[in-house]
């Protein structure tokens, strides 16, 4: 009978251990996931937490684990699971907070806190079953180390002394390698082979270290700089960044490469023969895991602390600025497929420090919003555009050419411009007619072309108002009035059968602004405003450029004008600054009315730029 029960022990923690998930997806920390599809810029569901989610949403069993901390105001601290599917919160633990993102294992969750402790939760009621103390100087960051499940054993770092510690799955410790130094508050282990990597500091000298799992050093890789990220492990080699280098080291502790390199605590993912790994410069860059060569770089709009996840040739990450901003970008080339901005209200910063976790076909990912987030990779997204007369030009394999804006080709490229998603558009020329002037057809949306699947074709078809399939080219297709345009990826037999939609809710104005540049001013003196203007009727039109300051002083200019139908006219305006004016920076908009309705009506509104004033 004992052994019975010592057996079923042993299958269950094995099985707990195999399922283990953690930071970064895997015990190598490769962020290699799996998906049936691309990941799209479609909310399945957003859930405030309050506070900053700086953690990584860990996936385990259709739960989501994840912890906050420092919020601004009044905010709810704790370790939080919600259901993975709709996001509701099943439980939260208050007396746990912090950035360390949590390793799942069977029933158990364990995650550091800013106590300095380490704790085991129950993943079905959130209730703490034992908590040791690890970091005995806790400081801002405590244990923001994440987790790592491996052969039975727990493994965490503590950053004060340069630690790793090993537990056993109880919570009991089994023993600890320190290297005495202070190393990144953020770095976790990695393991692969029966070795443990992680970043270590002996004197000031820093160090990638590799030991077994009885404690026993195997080597200690020196490196230039602090070591910034987490250890990753793939092709025979550990990745690992510092503030100076990146380094691939081979399984025997020596350089395959090395480059120069502004490393954060971005772990890179490893996928395809290649390393993709963020950079303080705000330069997503992918390189040969072999050779080193960079391959291509991106750049986005900020730092890149958040950690890239691989999912079907597609690369996710995300940028801690005010903005923060979540990209996907094509995995073999860096072209962008799409992004997702996060808007904060003027004196709040949505900065993104987390790193997405793939599962399911979903993404998710926290911020400084306090909110996670999850991506799904189907259903729809709603657009409000204005259509201005006029055209624009669209390049297409060296070839430039001029597209109406009252189009449905010009609804698709006014919704591109959205504040929050921006997403990627590719077009086929290959039936341009020259005479007409049209022919221009989709090729993919935010990386979604023609293929095939279970033999039906799956490619962009465009509706109309009627929702009925229009047969013409998106170039072709003129809008009036009031008319909403249906872009369905699916089979193009129904709207019904679209796994994608963009909806574009399009009116098209009379007339329209088209840019907007203003010079610099002084005061008692002007600034200039240059507008480009388009109409689509023959009429007297007025522009306004006017804005205010950061205290709410305002200057403007105004100028009126003439336009006949299909006329473009570039106007200027005098904005006068008074003398007492303040100096600083304002932000200006220009609208344009009738005459006849003026000030009451504007029919469009274009903006903002800055002027400076002095």
């Amino acid at each position: 009978m004992r052994k019975v029960v010592l057996i079923s022990f042993l299958l269950v923690m094995l099985m707990a251990v195999a399922n283990a998930t953690t930071f970064h997806g895997d015990e190598q920390r490769t962020g290699n996931f799996s998906a049936s599809s691309e990941i799209l810029p479609i909310l399945a569901w957003k859930t405030e937490l309050t506070g900053l989610v700086g953690a990584s949403p860990v996936y385990s069993n259709g739960h989501v684990y994840v912890t906050n901390w420092y919020g601004w105001g009044s905010w709810s601290p704790g370790l939080y699971s919600l259901n993975a599917d709709t996001g509701e919160m099943e439980w939260r633990n208050d007396r746990i907070t912090g950035a360390s993102s949590v390793a799942v294992y069977g029933d158990t969750v364990i995650v550091g806190n800013l106590s300095g402790h380490l704790h085991y939760v129950n993943a079905t009621t959130g209730t703490i079953e034992k908590s040791v103390l690890l970091e005995s100087s806790p400081s801002w960051w405590g244990i923001a180390s994440s987790p790592l499940i491996y052969n039975g054993s727990v493994y965490v770092t503590t950053f004060s002394n340069g630690t790793l510690w090993s537990l056993d799955l109880s919570g009991n410790v089994r023993w600890r390698f320190t290297t005495g130094g202070e190393i990144a508050h953020y770095a976790s282990p990695s393991a692969y082979n029966g070795r443990i990597f992680f970043a270590g500091n002996e004197s000031g000298s820093n160090a990638l270290f590799a030991v077994d799992e009885s404690r026993n050093l195997v080597w200690k890789f020196p490196v230039e700089g602090k070591i910034t990220n987490t250890p990753s492990v793939g092709y025979g080699k550990v990745f690992v960044a510092t503030d100076k280098r990146l380094y691939a080291v081979n399984l025997d502790g020596s350089e395959a490469w090395n480059v120069t390199f502004n490393g954060t605590m971005s772990t890179a993912a490893i996928a395809y023969g290649k390393i993709y790994v963020g950079s303080s410069e705000g330069k997503l860059y992918c390189f040969n895991a072999t050779t080193g060569e960079k391959l291509w770089e991106f750049t986005a709009n900020g730092k890149i602390d958040s950690s890239p996840a691989v999912a079907g040739n597609v690369v996710y990450f995300a940028t801690n600025t005010p903005q923060g901003t979540i990209y996907a970008v094509n995995a073999d080339t860096g072209q962008l497929l799409w992004c997702y901005r996060l808007i904060p209200p003027s004196g709040s910063y949505y900065n993104i420090m987390s790193s997405p976790f793939i599962a399911n076909d979903r993404l998710y990912i926290g911020s400084d919003s306090g909110f996670v987030y999850c991506f799904n990779v189907s259903g729809s997204l709603t657009y409000d555009v204005s259509l201005i007369p006029g055209k624009f030009d669209v390049d297409i394999n060296g070839k430039t050419y001029s597209v109406s804006r009252a189009t449905a080709m010009g609804a698709l490229y006014a919704a591109q411009q959205h504040a929050e998603v921006f997403f990627e558009i590719t077009l086929d020329d290959s039936w341009y007619d020259e005479q007409t002037g049209t022919g221009l057809f989709i090729s993919s949306i935010m990386g979604l072309g023609t293929k095939q699947v279970d033999g039906n074709w799956i490619y962009w078809s465009i509706w109309n108002e009627s929702k009925e399939l229009i047969s013409v080219s998106a170039d072709a297709y003129q809008i009036s009035g009031c008319e909403t345009i249906y872009y369905c990826y699916g089979d193009g037999s129904s709207l019904d059968t679209c796994s994608v939609l963009l909806v574009i809710n399009s009116e098209v104005k009379p007339a329209g602004i088209s840019s907007l540049t203003v010079s610099d001013g002084r005061r008692g003196g002007n600034a200039t405003a240059w507008v480009n203007v388009t109409s689509a009727e023959n009429d007297w039109y007025v522009v306004v450029v006017s804005g205010v300051n950061s205290r709410g002083e305002a200057i403007a200019g105004i100028s009126t004008f003439r336009l006949n139908a299909g006329e473009e006219l570039r106007v200027p305006v005098l904005i006068h600054i008074p003398q007492l004016a303040d100096t600083g920076r304002y932000d200006l908009y220009a609208g344009v009315y009738r005459f006849s309705e003026y000030p009451r009506n504007p029919i469009h509104v274009y903006g903002s730029v800055s002027c400076e004033v002095s």
